[in-house]
């Protein structure tokens, strides 16, 4: 709009009442669009409750209700039909994603999919989805929803307890993991299904327990000398002396004086004091400093979790 040949600029209000306005249409073509879905619900043709859903999740990935009414209408489809559009619920799912990659929603209804394509027509689709995972943990590595689909995807390809080919399994994923983490320390995520993958590997191969267990120990005394304030590899440290190799088993050599000297590089850490503080008390080591420590961190490190650090007195 021009005024007197001069082209008139919008003010913020304006721009706001104009977004404002945007936001109201959408809303309220969006309701209308889902109010008539669920009034139609049990009497529209399947087909036309697909296109129809189709239609408004590419906008709202999000609405779980509408994902449930596209199951019900692909269930209702022929036999002889339900194969190709189950395979295109796939391509459907894909484009949602790319609106929202962390949708419950859209997750969920692949995985349904790839169920029904393999118990009702023997398609196994899983192996290729791996791709698909490598491209959204391409775009954002912490995606903990595309991780949870992945190892879905590995429980569902996971050889049989009998088979020879599950140590490698376990040790390809193992390793992939590894190239993960060192990617980006921060990654709780690859760190966490670590840990699962490890708890399998130990499982299965418990005469190599040892041998794993020390691997593991350099890996994650890596992480927190190369950053010692994320706290990703921090819980995964505690959780590999605590959950897997126990009291008996940590060392005050191997274990302990390298956070010791980690603690004197880099004071005040609250992650390494805490560290130390439980491995003292597991170890019935440095009681004094151990309880200097915790009202450290109670009292002028950590004060949000006083009450924690007290506890532990």
């Amino acid at each position: 709009m021009s005024v007197h040949g001069q082209v008139k600029v919008r003010t913020s209000a304006e721009q706001k009442a104009a977004r404002e306005r945007e936001r109201a249409e959408k809303l309220h073509l969006y309701l209308s669009e889902y109010e008539n879905i669920l009034t139609n619900r049990q009497t529209a043709d399947p087909l036309v409750l697909l296109k129809s859903t189709e239609n408004v999740l590419s906008e709202h990935p999000d609405c779980f209700t509408l994902w449930n009414v596209r199951r019900e209408a692909l269930l209702k489809i022929e036999h002889e039909q339900e194969k190709d559009l189950l395979e295109k619920e796939l391509s459907v799912t894909q484009r949602c994603l790319q609106s929202n990659p962390k949708s419950y929603s859209c997750w969920y209804q692949r995985q349904w999919c790839l169920k029904q394509l393999r118990e009702k027509f023997n398609v196994n689709l899983y192996k290729n989805e791996l791709g698909l995972c490598k491209k959204y943990l391409e775009l954002d590595e912490r995606n903990f929803h595309c991780w949870a689909y992945r190892y879905y995807l590995l429980e569902q390809l996971c050889p049989p307890t009998s088979s020879s080919d599950l140590e490698p399994f376990f040790d390809q994923e193992l390793e992939f993991l590894h190239a993960t983490i060192g990617r980006n320390l921060s990654n709780y995520s690859a760190w966490h299904y670590r840990s699962k993958y490890l708890d399998k590997l130990l499982d299965h191969c418990p005469t190599r327990r040892s041998a794993v267990l020390s691997l593991e120990w350099e890996l994650v005394l890596n992480a927190v000398y190369t950053d010692c304030w994320d706290q990703a590899a921090w819980f995964y440290l505690r959780w590999l002396l605590f959950k897997q190799l126990g009291s008996e088993a940590i060392s005050e050599d191997k274990h302990i004086k390298p956070l010791e000297e980690l603690d004197e590089v880099e004071p005040r850490n609250r992650w390494c004091m805490l560290a130390l503080c439980q491995l003292w008390k597991e170890k019935k080591v440095r009681d004094e400093k151990r309880k200097c420590y915790l009202e450290q961190l109670a009292n002028e490190i950590d004060c949000d979790r006083a009450q924690f650090y007290r506890d532990q007195i």
